[in-house]
């Protein structure tokens, strides 16, 4: 059978048509997930986003405004001549206010590189190759004093 006879089959087109449609949408999200920088861990933390709307948490901030924090803690851990701005960080996570905050941050984050690496890693990967068990322990000591679950 040619593939000329074949797509005269209507219920043979149909399946041709129907899972063209579904490669390309999935090679879409495939795409736009890449191209906005969601890591998986983003991507977890926007379905956790509902939940906490549910149970009535509200942002603290804008949307750019958690854009802005996951800049400043990226930039905090490039700082050539000092090594990790630790302050930098344990500031903006004393700025955090509840569960869906430091989620918005997460996503905000998103996968960037490790420094000195071609590596990309999420927030908490971010963090792990940055800062010691210590000061990440500190980040943990903000956000439980603020009732977070989030830990680092």
């Amino acid at each position: 059978m040619k593939l000329k006879d074949i797509t005269k089959n209507v219920t043979t087109k149909k399946v041709l048509i129907y899972g063209a449609v579904g490669v390309g949408a999935y090679l879409l999200y495939r795409g736009v997930k890449k191209a906005l920088g969601f890591s998986t861990a983003a991507v977890a933390a926007l379905q956790e986003q509902s939940e906490f709307k549910k149970q009535g948490m509200k942002q603290t901030y804008v949307d750019s405004q958690y854009k802005l924090f996951a800049d400043s803690i990226y930039s905090a851990g490039f700082d050539v001549l000092f090594g990790t701005d630790e302050n930098a960080i344990y500031e903006v996570f004393k700025r955090m206010n509840n569960d869906l905050d430091v989620n918005k941050l997460i996503v905000a984050f998103g996968s960037r590189r490790i420094e000195f690496s071609t590596a990309v890693t999420s927030l908490g990967g971010f963090l792990a190759s940055e800062l010691d068990e210590k000061e990440r322990g500190e980040i943990n000591k903000i956000l439980k004093a603020k009732s977070i679950n989030y830990k680092f």
